[in-house]
């Protein structure tokens, strides 16, 4: 928590910015000194220090070591000054502002990034444009597009009907890359994170306030950022993985998964892209080829750590037909019923509609 609180504070700027020449005015008013006066014993000229307390004129090196001699300010708190009011004067430009940028702004998921403190409710078009391109950590609109390109990622991706914006996906992984930014983990241990997958999977019984922290917990001992963060509208995703800067890998999950077999399936397959596909470049799920074949491998690693392949393959074979027999294997194999009752619907031995009473609805939060 501290950490996050700390790179918050790294990232917040003020929206207003104070003219050195109004510091200028404050210590000549000060001092009972006329612009003249100030102008004969620093060596400036009346015109320059005029314009300088009217605005007009900025405060070179030169004359902030200048005004240190006469006034006692340092010269390094002139010029800052003067970089902090240049700073703002340029976010404020209106040339800053095309007609695409401004169709650029209108694209973002605006609602929710204010939901989650990226932009300010009352932000002004000049305000949203530095706290949008900041929070992707592009300089321009228009390097937005590279940005998104630059991005190997993996996600689950609900099926069925339903519009995906774009803008809306991007924004919703960038939250979770600003979280694990935020983090303070070691560097990624790969067998210390097969490890971790295991114990994890032993949680697989545990209620929510026992499970969710602590498989976050055991994550960051391996160095893997795991974030909780709700999904954004109209993007259908279940969970992710990746790595950010190729060095932090990186586990989002949605929190749209409302019961035990969706959630725990959606993380131990994105497990198994961290673990078997590290320095692959990633599609999304309506990808081709090589994009089967990821999905595939992820597939069977979450079926190996939930049950085991050749235990899954008997009990398909086996075809469990009541409630009874999916408890009496899930407490064999050490799993909720819920979890097998998935896998078992998923493989279509069993109904969709049938024995969903076995499954445990969550309510997870942000973190």
């Amino acid at each position: 928590m501290a950490s996050e609180l700390i790179a918050q504070d790294r990232d917040w700027s003020p929206d207003w910015a104070i003219h050195p020449g109004d510091h200028l005015e404050e210590h000549l008013e000060a001092r009972e000194w006329s612009q003249a006066e100030f102008a004969r014993i620093s060596g400036l000229s009346k015109k320059l220090v005029s314009q300088i307390i009217n605005g007009k004129n900025p405060v070179t090196p030169e004359t902030a070591i200048k005004l240190e001699r006469v006034l006692g300010m340092k010269a390094y708190i002139w010029a800052g000054l003067q970089t902090e009011w240049d700073l703002h004067q340029a976010r404020r430009d209106p040339r800053q502002l095309s007609a695409e940028d401004r169709a650029w702004i209108k694209r973002q998921p605006l609602k929710e990034l204010k939901s989650c403190g990226v932009i300010d409710s009352d932000s002004d078009e000049f305000d949203m444009l530095h706290d949008l391109t900041a929070f992707y950590r592009i300089g321009t609109p228009s390097a937005y597009e590279a940005k998104v390109a630059s991005v190997p990622v993996h996600h689950r991706e609900g099926k069925g009907r339903g519009e995906v914006i774009p803008e809306n996906v991007f924004a919703w992984l960038m939250m979770g890359e600003r979280q694990a930014r935020s983090m303070d983990l070691p560097k990624y241990d790969r067998n210390r994170f097969i490890k971790v997958v295991h114990s994890i999977r032993e949680l697989t019984q545990e209620k929510v306030s026992v499970f969710a922290p602590k498989m976050k917990e055991l994550s960051a001992e391996a160095g893997v950022a795991l974030i909780f963060e709700p999904a954004f509208s109209k993007t259908k995703l279940f969970g992710s993985a990746r790595w950010v800067d190729g060095l932090r890998p990186v586990i989002q999950m949605s929190l749209r998964m409302k019961s035990n077999d969706h959630f725990w399936w959606t993380f131990f397959h994105e497990c198994g892209h961290i673990l078997l596909h590290e320095g692959r470049d990633f599609a999304d799920d309506k990808g081709g080829a090589e994009t089967n074949d990821v999905e595939n491998e992820a597939n069977e690693f979450a079926e190996g750590i939930l049950v085991g392949r050749e235990r899954l393959a008997k009990i398909i074979q086996m075809a469990p037909r009541s409630k009874q027999q999916v408890k009496l294997l899930a407490n064999e194999i050490g799993i909720h019923p819920g979890i097998l009752l998935g896998m078992m619907q998923h493989h279509k031995v069993i109904d969709h509609s049938y024995m969903n009473a076995l499954k445990e609805k969550y309510e997870l939060r942000r973190g």
